[in-house]
């Protein structure tokens, strides 16, 4: 593989979230949003970029990668938070990552930013107040980096003044009015689509509009392979260990980095020995730490809440689809519509369900397996 057999075990903070240590698989994702890329800076244009994924199933990642990718075809890249929409003034951190955008506001005043590494003082001039003015400031090639975009369906129920200009903002980006190269791609879980609906931004380019799944057999086991060789100096051939591990995690990011913490463990007990007995300690702990994360997706909801979900989805087999009336139904047993709507609405925005055309299913068939037999009870 060219690459140093040097152990560089990290903490597992830095393994669930974030820039993925070994990226394989999404050749298709990543081949349409390099020519977008190519597009944007010839049209001195841009456009939106969106990618709807159940939790676990690697958009962050996706969303470094893209960002490794634009920054080096020359463009700027920042990550920013839905609420910095709301907030011009936030807008202005991004003058650690491209200062020619921003000499347009010199000389009318001044705002302290304290932005990471970067502290600066700042002007404020022009139509500061105008979040769309702040980015159509610049000429360079942007990239917005949007995670966990599906917040903004929080946002827009709150409209308001506010509401409109963020609006105005993203259908401007949509529609490559802001006289620059520049593109935002948001990504967020189930209810990420339908708050762009909401927005009256529903049509996007081909290739643009992305529902993630999980990840197939090859990219999976190429992981793998690396995390196995490169981090655990696996000593002989892995694919015993490869293919029990990938047996259990069906392609699914954060699945596939709960059990390699467990491998790269085990391996350095053993200076890199595969035994028999490491796979299934890793096969056992693996599971464990999948069920962790189903308990971190769940901690917002009460028992009642989940019971009520679970009896929802008891007699559905995982992967197939249940129609909201359904879902709503087993919460009205329990709870008077306005609360049986919010804790639905919650449920999609913690990536319970994932909308699927008309319907929704819990997306990662062992987490619906996980909620019926921890809150299923008896079944109906």
């Amino acid at each position: 593989m060219g690459k140093s057999r040097k152990s560089r075990l990290v903490k597992p903070a830095t393994l669930e979230r974030g820039e993925a240590r070994y990226f394989h698989g999404r050749t298709k994702i990543l081949d349409d949003f390099k020519k977008l890329l190519g597009r944007a800076r010839d049209g001195n244009s841009g456009t939106s970029f969106l990618i709807q994924a159940a939790p676990g199933a690697g958009k962050t990642a996706l969303l470094a990668e893209c960002g490794r990718i634009a920054g080096g075809r020359g463009y700027a890249v920042a990550e920013v938070e839905p609420s910095w929409f709301l907030d011009p003034q936030t807008l202005y951190k991004l003058i650690n990552l491209s200062w020619k955008g921003w000499r347009t506001w010199l000389d009318h005043g001044s705002v302290s930013i304290d932005h990471g590494p970067v502290k600066a003082e700042i002007v404020v001039g022009g139509n500061a107040n105008n979040p769309l003015e702040v980015i159509k400031s610049g000429e360079e090639p942007l990239l917005l980096l949007l995670d966990e975009a599906q917040r903004l369906a929080r946002i827009v129920r709150k409209q308001g003044e506010r509401f409109i200009q963020l609006v105005d903002m993203l259908k401007v980006i949509h529609a490559g009015g802001t006289g620059r190269p520049l593109i935002l791609l948001a990504a967020g879980l189930g209810a990420t689509a339908q708050a762009f609906k909401d927005m009256d931004i529903s049509r996007f380019h081909t290739g643009c509009r992305i529902d993630l799944g999980r990840l197939k057999e090859e990219p999976t086991r190429a992981i793998l392979q690396d995390w196995l060789l490169e981090d655990g100096r696996a000593k002989g051939d892995p694919a015993r260990w490869i293919d029990g591990i990938a047996k259990e995690t069906h392609g699914w990011p954060q699945h596939i980095m709960a059990y390699v913490l467990s491998a790269l463990r085990q391996l350095k007990l053993t200076d890199g020995e595969m035994t028999e007995a490491g796979l299934q300690t890793v096969l056992k702990e693996g599971r464990e730490g999948r069920d962790q994360f189903y308990q971190a997706r769940v901690d917002e909801f009460e028992s009642k809440e989940l019971r009520c979900i679970a009896l929802a989805v008891a007699d559905v087999q995982p992967g197939e689809r249940i129609s909201k009336e359904d879902i709503m139904d087993s919460l009205l047993q329990d709870f008077s519509r306005e609360k049986a709507r919010t804790i639905f609405r919650l449920a999609l925005h913690k990536g319970l369900f994932d909308r699927q055309k008309n319907d929704y299913i819990i997306p990662i068939p062992s987490m619906h397996d996980w909620l019926v037999s921890n809150f299923g009870g008896k079944h109906r």
